[in-house]
């Protein structure tokens, strides 16, 4: 319900950066150009702007932007600008130095589980100090003591109630997860969890009972209680409780969606295995791309896109980046119009002539949304008599072919393309559990549901019965509790 109104094709970050720059020459700042231009961009927009602003001028455009205005306008514009846990985290400073306690109540309480999770680790990045000591510092009594108590409640975390809550990287509506209405708190599964590592052996079966009904707020609470009350690292205990397939999917489980994404990608493009790479970043939205890069380099020390740059080649490189790194809208808007042009402009640079304009291809596949290339798919098979999807194979080829597919098959129906996926994981002989582990793992708090009916549409047989027989033991049952119950 956001009222942010964007172009349904806005010009390039670069255009907007170019366009702003010459607002700022002269005598004086064409103020208009720059409000019009900046509160017609949303957060992934605006943070490519800067970015494009950056390299072409060598200045950054907050501080350009800080010159260039004054006043209350100054003070909103470069509110706007900043991402929003980051522009949280700016706000909770400048209350909590200022002593301005209502207004960090104001922000605190107005925001959900997992936004404030994610708000303690950027504050601390940005300023190199815990909010936790900051509200030690500022606030003081019952306020404070209500602070202090939700860091061991799951059902309080900064006086807020626990909500069923939607985030960047999370959908529950057509999650798989079963988590218990009331669930033990972070301390009692902490204390579950050493309980069960203790004596000989580790009792796996309590182990993965309790991670596999905990959704991902939960998990980094009963890490942050195991940590507290041990003064040991959960993952790495369990990485020593645990072995093989089983260890491998709990302990990419127990990472929070972004830097989960991270790690994989981290560890595929090691290994050059530039198939799954292309499927992680190729099917994940554009927002989600954009705070992925910012976790990778505080994870890695290192840009994805310069990994991406290194291990990728050819116009596969060139595609993988350009779908990082530019803009696109999510909504569900179209414009027929030019969904019919790029339907052309496409058959152009492919069919119609001797060799293929990749060049082209690139750019619409970059730049439209999801709904805007299903809309170019249909025109595309109304105008020439097959598909996109085929023209693609025609036309282009290996991992740059993979890249193009992936996009589309993941714009028309996420759910489908991820059938066909753990399909693939589990066809013909033998397993490919990473695979199989990558996909269940990471779309189980999302729509693995619908995976799971597109699954059976397609293949005739249930996604849990296929896991049951290609899987076995402990490692079993774990994928099959984040499977949810056979249809």
């Amino acid at each position: 319900m956001a009222t942010l109104n964007v172009p349904p094709v806005p010009p390039s970050p670069r255009d907007d950066a170019i366009a702003l720059y010459t607002a700022f020459k002269g005598f004086g700042c064409d103020t208009g150009v720059v409000i019009n231009i900046l509160a017609h961009r949303d957060a992934t927009q605006r943070a490519y702007i800067q970015h494009e602003f950056r390299t072409m001028y060598s200045t950054d455009l907050l501080k350009r932007l800080s010159s260039e205005l004054s006043g209350k306008l100054e003070t909103a514009v470069l509110l706007w600008m900043h991402d929003p846990a980051g522009r949280d985290a700016l706000i909770l400073r400048q209350c909590l130095t200022a002593e301005n306690l209502e207004a960090t109540t104001e922000v605190l309480c107005s925001r959900t589980s997992s936004q404030l999770q994610y708000l303690r680790q950027v504050y601390h990045t940005k300023f190199g100090v815990y909010l936790e000591h900051e509200i030690e510092r500022y606030a003081s009594g019952d306020h404070k003591k209500v602070i202090d108590e939700s860091k061991t409640d799951p059902l309080l975390l900064f006086g807020l109630r626990l909500k069923e809550e939607t985030s960047l990287f999370l959908d529950t509506k057509m999650a798989t997860l079963n988590v218990p209405p009331v669930p033990p708190s972070p301390r009692d599964d902490a204390i579950a969890l050493y309980t069960a590592f203790k004596g000989f052996g580790c009792d796996t079966g309590v182990v993965i009972n309790i991670l596999a009904h905990r959704d991902a707020t939960q998990r980094a609470y009963i890490q942050h209680e195991f940590r507290t009350m041990y003064s040991t690292d959960l993952l790495k205990r369990l990485s020593s409780e645990l072995s093989g397939k089983l260890e491998t999917a709990v302990l990419l489980w127990m990472h929070d969606p972004a830097g989960r994404d991270a790690l994989i990608l981290r560890q595929c493009l090691t290994a050059e295995n530039l198939e799954a790479t292309t499927e992680v970043l190729c099917s994940r939205t554009s927002s989600q791309l954009q705070y992925l890069r910012q976790v990778y380099h505080t994870k890695f020390g290192v840009y994805l896109e310069h990994e991406i740059e290194r291990y990728a080649s050819g116009d596969h490189k060139k595609m993988l980046l350009a779908y990082l790194t530019i803009p696109r809208s999510e909504g569900p808007e179209v414009n027929r119009e030019i969904a019919e042009m790029d339907a052309k402009v496409l058959y152009k640079a492919g069919e119609k002539r001797l060799g293929t304009d990749e060049k082209t291809f690139v750019q619409i596949f970059s730049e439209r949304s999801a709904a805007h290339l299903t809309a170019v798919d249909h025109y595309y098979n109304s105008m020439y008599g097959h598909s996109l999807k085929k023209a693609v194979k025609k036309e282009t080829s290996g991992n740059f072919a993979l890249s193009l597919l992936t996009i589309l098959q993941f714009s028309a129906n996420p759910a489908k393309y991820f059938a066909k996926m753990l399909r693939k994981a589990m066809k013909g002989l033998g397993t490919d559990d990473t695979r199989l582990i990558r996909v269940i793992v990471t779309r189980a708090e999302i729509d693995l549901q619908h995976i799971k009916a597109e699954y059976l549409k397609k293949y005739k047989k249930t996604l849990n019965d296929a896991v049951h027989s290609e899987t076995s033991g402990h490692y079993r049952a774990f994928l099959l509790l984040l499977l949810g119950p056979n249809q």
